[in-house]
Parts: C-alpha cells; sequence; structure tokens
C-alpha cells in the first residue's frame, strides 16, 4: 500500500475479500434508522426507502475516509521520547533530528455521525463509534523546531470495528502494510497543539 494519505477506509479495504460495506438489512435493524424510516414516511409518499437505504450504506463507509495521521500525531505526543524535542534549549530550531520509534500500539475511539436532512430541515442524527488498535513499527519522525516535519518509513497493522447501537456493522483485522517512504507535513505539527481526540498509546516492551 503506497498511498501517502493513508485513512481507515482504506485499511479496512485493503482485504483479500475487497469488502467493507455494512449489509442494509443489518443497518435497519437499528432503533435509529428504523425512526428514521418512520419519519421520512411521514415527510413524503414518494421517498423510495430502498434507495434511502442504498445512500446510508455508502455514506456509512465515506465516514471511514479519516487520515490514519488524524489519530498517529496526537498519539505521539504522550510519548516521552517524542516531545522532548520541543524544548529549544537542548534543540535548537535550525537543527533536524532523526527519531527513531519503538514498536507502539494507539489505541482509537472515534465518534462519526450522519446527519439526516430533508429538504434541508434535519431529520435525525445518526452517531456511530469507530474503535481500532494501530500497531506501528519501524517508524522515524524528522523533527525540526518542536515540530514533526515528516514521518520515513514504519509499518501499520491492526483492527478496526464500527458500531451502530453497540452492534457491529464493521469488524476487520488488517496489515501489516508498509507505510510511503517518506510523508511530508508541510509546515510541520507541532509538539504542543495536538487537538483533543479519543487515543491511548503504549510502546509493546
Amino acid at each position: 500500500m503506497s498511498k501517502k494519505n493513508l485513512t481507515m477506509q482504506d485499511l479496512l479495504e485493503a482485504q483479500e475479500d475487497g469488502s467493507l460495506e455494512p449489509k442494509g438489512d443489518s443497518l435497519e435493524k437499528m432503533k435509529s434508522v428504523a425512526k428514521l424510516k418512520e419519519e421520512l414516511a411521514k415527510k413524503s409518499k414518494l421517498i423510495q426507502w430502498q434507495v434511502v437505504r442504498d445512500v446510508l450504506v455508502d455514506k456509512t463507509v465515506e465516514m471511514l475516509d479519516i487520515p490514519l495521521l488524524n489519530f498517529l500525531l496526537p498519539a505521539w505526543k504522550k510519548y516521552r521520547e517524542i516531545t522532548e524535542f520541543a524544548d529549544p534549549e537542548n534543540y535548537p530550531p535550525n537543527e533536524t533530528e532523526l527519531v527513531s520509534l519503538s514498536e507502539h500500539t494507539v489505541a482509537v475511539e472515534h465518534r462519526p455521525y450522519l446527519q439526516v436532512t430533508y429538504r434541508q430541515l434535519p431529520v435525525t442524527k445518526i452517531e456511530f463509534t469507530l474503535e481500532a488498535e494501530l500497531t506501528l513499527q519501524e517508524v522515524v519522525l524528522q523533527i525540526r523546531n518542536g515540530k514533526i516535519m515528516a514521518i520515513h518509513a514504519g509499518s501499520v497493522k491492526g483492527k478496526g470495528e464500527l458500531l451502530l447501537e453497540q452492534q457491529s456493522l464493521v469488524k476487520k483485522d488488517f496489515g501489516p502494510y508498509q507505510l510511503p517512504g517518506s510523508i511530508d507535513l508541510g509546515d510541520g505539527v507541532s509538539l504542543k497543539d495536538f487537538p483533543e481526540v479519543h487515543v491511548a498509546a503504549a510502546t509493546k516492551t
């Protein structure tokens, strides 16, 4: 896998069966989806539920199109071996450091949702839970001026599951897959201003 902007959808789709879509009948059993069906039926008799259901399935898969770095970068802030490079007294801004990370696992919990509208008015919100474990090996970070400037080499493996109302819609193991040779982060990502996300990091011993 050589795609630079690797996403959770890429990882979960890259299986031998090539299948990721949740079954429409599985979605339809959920209370929130059944409620949506009832509400739309009240709005108009012309609404074809089969069409709506197919769109829901497609949009559910699209929700997984979340860049892998959205989870990895905040988690890496928890590593002292990385955050120490934010100290300008010990690491001058004009110097570049290459930091090799030991094998480690990032646990992810993300809560995407679908907002369903009819004639631009909200009908209901369907809330999902994405849970994943990402195990990284042989990753090297390029750090300068308290920022991660690039990510070199490495591989990722793990598992992911998408749930609705505590029921599993998609559940898969993946990898290991080689990350792109180098991921350039442009102006860099500061070690001091990561956004709040629900992640946890652990180093394998």
